[in-house]
């Protein structure tokens, strides 16, 4: 048996056999992207018809739950940690966001249950997505241009699935690239880059984080709708504002973490107590040393203060203004 491995191994069979092992590996690794593929495919549709079915502020409300979703799913899937703190504040961040993206428009234009059961489902699986991408960037088998283009392929596919179901002459060139312009491809192109960065804060990052990220986009992109194209919620609004320092409270918060925070916090108070103490400390010296340079004049001050007491006949000023020169004497020596 072992003259038989020799041989093979002498003939190369040994190596085929390792390569045919490294491949399979490949294939079975790019086979699983087709999972968050399919899944990210499916949580458009479902956020499209949950937003058909509800109101503009129920529907951005709804769609926040996808950040706590992340949060636990890591903790689950990933065994991360995440302290009590730092689940506070994404309670924190994910209000904040509720707030600045509510409108107040409460008008179902729909069924309820079927809108914020769509939703609902739709941002489990958008976290179950977002965890699992992170698993397959973070292995060190593919980079990640590989696992985008993976990605994008099976992506692509989904969403050529779902729109053969409306009839294939949705795929003529006249129909499918319908209103292309040079808006929708530099859209197309912010978008890829997008997806790019996305995949690099799952790999240097996580999952959570990027939904932190994401909350603080949404801020930036109603801050910069008002500014440039006078549209969304008006930035001198107590509800906007609310939401935007809840927002950067939980963000911070959350990436800092409260003990860190707080201990910034502590430094710094300490660091204004040391400079006030030292001030107090340069201004006493100061004080001292003007004394120091009109000692006579402080003892001539002194012995006149006694005079007047004396003659005043007063017994208890008397005390009190030898209490005076004997501190000021003292003062004086030192």
């Amino acid at each position: 048996a072992s003259a038989i491995g020799r041989a093979c191994a002498r003939s190369g069979i040994t190596c085929c056999c390792n390569g045919c092992r490294g491949t399979c590996k490949e294939q079975r690794s790019t086979a699983l992207m087709g999972i968050p593929g399919v899944i990210y495919a499916a949580q458009n549709y479902l956020y499209f018809l949950g937003g058909s079915n509800l109101s503009v502020t129920m529907y951005q409300v709804a769609k926040q739950t996808a950040i706590p979703a992340t949060a636990v799913i890591s903790v689950v899937c990933l065994g991360k940690h995440v302290d009590a703190g730092r689940w506070i504040a994404l309670l924190v961040l994910t209000a904040g966001v509720a707030i600045v993206t509510l409108h107040g428009d409460t008008v179902v234009s729909g069924n309820l249950t079927v809108g914020l059961s769509c939703v609902l489902v739709a941002s489990v699986c958008s976290a179950f997505a977002s965890v699992f991408t992170e698993a397959m960037i973070k292995s060190e088998r593919c980079t990640i241009w590989e696992r985008n283009l993976q990605l994008s392929v099976f992506g692509t596919l989904s969403g050529c699935i779902c729109l053969g179901t409306n009839g294939m002459a949705c795929f003529e060139p006249d129909v499918f690239f319908s209103g292309y312009g040079w808006q929708v491809w530099a859209l197309v192109f912010i978008q890829s880059l997008g997806g790019l960065l996305t995949a690099t804060v799952l790999k240097y990052a996580d999952s959570v984080m990027k939904c932190v990220a994401k909350a603080t986009a949404v801020v930036a992109a109603a801050t910069l709708s008002r500014v440039v194209f006078s549209e969304g919620p008006s930035l001198d609004t107590m509800q906007f504002q609310v939401g935007t320092i809840a927002v950067v409270f939980g963000a911070t918060a959350y990436s800092l973490g409260f003990n860190k925070l707080r201990s910034r916090f502590c430094l710094k108070s300490e660091e204004q107590d040391a400079r006030q103490n030292a001030g107090a400390i340069k201004v006493s010296a100061e004080v001292i040393g003007t004394s120091l340079d009109h000692g006579e004049d402080t003892t001539e001050m002194t012995v006149l203060v006694e005079d007047c007491d004396k003659e005043g006949g007063s017994l208890e000023r008397d005390e009190h203004a030898t209490e005076m020169s004997l501190s000021v004497t003292a003062s004086t020596q030192v």
